[in-house]
């Protein structure tokens, strides 16, 4: 079991890692122990073309803060409201907007309009041009998704189940949709996936549901995976990691569940297999790819769920969800490594450890849970624990190297 995961009792609002009640009944030397790293050779290598520290980082908090990647800056937050916009060619500040607020999760938007959340149950929104708060709405609760825009609203998703339509022009509520959740889920929510006229989103009970975005109104609710076993811990089944899309089919997975194909039109499966991860799954044409509970990379059919290949030589070093790049998958880790393997088996093809200090020589946290961004054709956008935005470009050794 993962002990990098964070526990939310939502009855009490008490917030507890696994690893201390691992700890209480067993000795560290029977703890799951991270995979070494071992050396490889590549005609191909990861060379940092720039990095920047975006302010406070997360440290060792289970928050994702995704910075919002623009076609010329990032939009990077630091936990403490610091809004940064950076140039991506160059890595040079632009400008800073402090917005006096505790950041939760990471910016959704577009090029008009940057959305945050804030841990104290508000939403944020930014005029992207004249840099300005426009609105800013209290919700439920504290929201750990990134807001996403969905033609003129905002679609935000709270840790205490509920999912509310806000109005991007004013921040005021248009409707919610509220499902009771569990005693007992792992802290953290999926993006909510907008696609075909519809809202789909993986809750904490385990189940999947598509909405109408005009209305909140529940279209279809199935069971990805059932609770078993006796104890609270045991029937988990939380849907933490992203879903994604591809045509008419879902692919969604749960943690200590299952993986599965649903079909959307009808809320029907397709197939299904056990499967544990709390990072999600990502596709292309052909495969699906997920890093699982225990760190093991899968490759995996997408028309009939059969394994492709699996790659654990990174078992338990608590991956991030992979990130397509070309023929190639990165994922992060916890030590900061970056890891860059084959698609199509899995071989490593490159690595890099991110730097363990910003610009002032201070030493940060280094690992890395917001799963790498592509920028174009070969680049890599990855934020540490410590805040440190960088951009890794994949090159080619030359032939006399």
């Amino acid at each position: 079991m993962n002990k990098s995961i964070i526990f939310y009792y939502p009855r009490n609002f008490i917030l507890l890692a696994l690893v201390l009640l691992v700890s209480a009944c067993a000795d560290d030397d029977n703890l799951d122990q991270p995979a070494e790293i071992v050396p490889f050779t590549s005609d191909y290598y990861l060379d940092v073309t720039w990095h920047q520290s975006s302010g406070t980082g997360v440290e060792e908090q289970y928050v994702f803060l995704q910075p919002l990647i623009l076609k010329t800056i990032a939009v990077a937050s630091s936990r403490d409201g610091l809004l940064n916009i950076i140039s991506l060619q160059t890595g040079d500040f632009i400008e800073e907007i402090e917005l006096d607020a505790t950041i939760s999760a990471g910016i959704g938007g577009n090029e008009k309009i940057w959305l945050l959340a804030t841990r104290d149950a508000h939403v944020i929104a930014v005029d992207a041009q004249k840099r300005r708060i426009l609105w800013k709405t209290r919700v439920p609760s504290e929201v750990l998704a990134r807001p996403a825009i969905y033609d003129d609203t905002v679609l935000v998703r709270t840790i205490d189940g509920k999912i509310l339509s806000l109005d991007l022009a004013d921040g005021k509520i248009r409707w919610q949709y509220q499902r009771a959740i569990p005693d007992l889920t792992l802290r953290g929510n999926s993006e909510l996936v907008i696609s075909r006229g519809r809202i789909f989103a993986g809750l904490s009970d385990g189940r999947l549901i598509a909405l109408s975005p005009e209305t909140g109104e529940v279209i279809w609710d199935v069971a990805l995976s059932i609770p078993t076993g006796r104890s609270e811990i045991q029937r988990l089944v939380d849907i933490d990691g992203d879903a994604e899309l591809y045509g008419r089919v879902l692919y969604a997975a749960s943690y200590q569940g299952r993986l599965a194909a649903i079909d959307v039109d009808r809320g029907q499966f397709l197939w299904a297999r056990d499967f544990s991860t709390h990072t999600g799954v990502l596709l292309d044409d052909k495969t699906l790819y997920s890093s699982d509970d225990n760190g093991h990379i899968w490759a995996i059919d997408r028309l009939n769920g059969a394994t492709v290949w699996k790659q654990e030589a990174l078992e338990f070093r608590k991956l991030t969800r992979p990130t397509i790049i070309g023929d190639y998958l990165a994922v992060g880790d916890f030590e900061g490594y970056v890891h860059l393997l084959s698609r199509y088996d899995g071989h490593f093809v490159a690595r890099y450890q991110l730097g363990q200090y910003d610009h002032l020589g201070w030493e940060l946290a280094t690992g890395i849970i917001v799963p790498p961004i592509v920028k174009g054709k070969d680049r890599l956008v990855v934020v540490t624990r410590g805040g440190i935005v960088y951009v890794l470009a994949l090159r080619k050794r030359d032939d006399d190297f």
